[in-house]
């Protein structure tokens, strides 16, 4: 009997046991379908958003390759223009080289000529050279002969010149001391006979004038030399007055 209650126990427990797993595996299920249909539901959404963003990825792509394509096609003609234009102008060129090379080659003929000619011409002037350097070595050789002999004739003439410096420096200072001397003793007489003649012009200006007499400055008893020193000295005085009388006007 026991191991009866015990068999009805433990399936009893059996039961509630399976009936509680059932009701967990239930709740499982069910939790892992919602979530089955959440993630559906978003994926079907994500999947949308995703392809309108492709879609517009495509459109934008679309026309940017249709712009970079109107680009490149028109880069590869500009392209193609400009490697027609440098074909002509290598084309041009080339005929340009091949002209400028003929004219060179038909210069280096011409020059090589010339140069034939001017080697001739530096061998004639050369040996002309030789000649005239022969010439001057016995033109430089006459000459210095010739030089060292006017040499010898310019110091002795020289030296004949200081004398005669000397000699007349000798005769002028002796001529000027016996001028003076002779000026002196004519100075002396002329002086004395202007004093007479100043003095018969009183008496008669006095005696038989009867007019008042005037005696003459004492400039005509003056040298030349001496009345010129004076006339200076006025000039450098009056010089000094004018200098003063200016200074004091300016306040200084």
């Amino acid at each position: 009997a026991e191991l009866e209650r015990a068999e009805v126990v433990f399936l009893e427990q059996r039961a509630e046991l399976l009936e509680k797993n059932k009701a967990d595996m239930d709740s499982l299920f069910e939790r892992r379908n919602i979530l089955e249909q959440n993630f559906m539901e978003h994926s079907v959404a994500t999947a949308f958003k995703y392809g309108d963003e492709l879609e517009k990825c495509r459109a934008a792509d679309a026309a940017e390759y249709n712009v970079l394509k109107i680009r490149l096609e028109t880069d590869v003609q500009n392209l193609q223009q400009h490697l027609e234009a440098m074909r002509a102008t290598y084309q041009l060129n080339t005929e340009k080289l091949e002209y400028n090379y003929r004219v060179l080659v038909e210069r280096d003929h011409e020059n090589q000529s010339t140069i034939g000619q001017q080697r001739g011409k530096i061998r004639k002037r050369r040996e002309s050279l030789i000649k005239l350097k022969e010439k001057y070595a016995e033109f430089d050789k006459k000459y210095q002969a010739e030089n060292a002999k006017l040499a010898a004739d310019y110091r002795r003439v020289t030296e004949q010149f200081k004398e005669l410096q000397v000699k007349c420096r000798h005769f002028e200072i002796t001529d000027r001391r016996k001028y003076e001397q002779v000026w002196a003793m004519n100075e002396a007489q002329v002086a004395g006979k202007v004093r007479r003649a100043l003095a018969a012009d009183k008496t008669i200006h006095e005696q038989q004038l009867g007019m008042v007499w005037h005696a003459p400055s004492d400039d005509v008893f003056k040298s030349p030399e001496e009345l010129a020193l004076a006339a200076a000295k006025k000039k450098l005085e009056a010089a000094a007055s004018a200098a003063a009388a200016e200074r004091a006007a300016r306040g200084e």
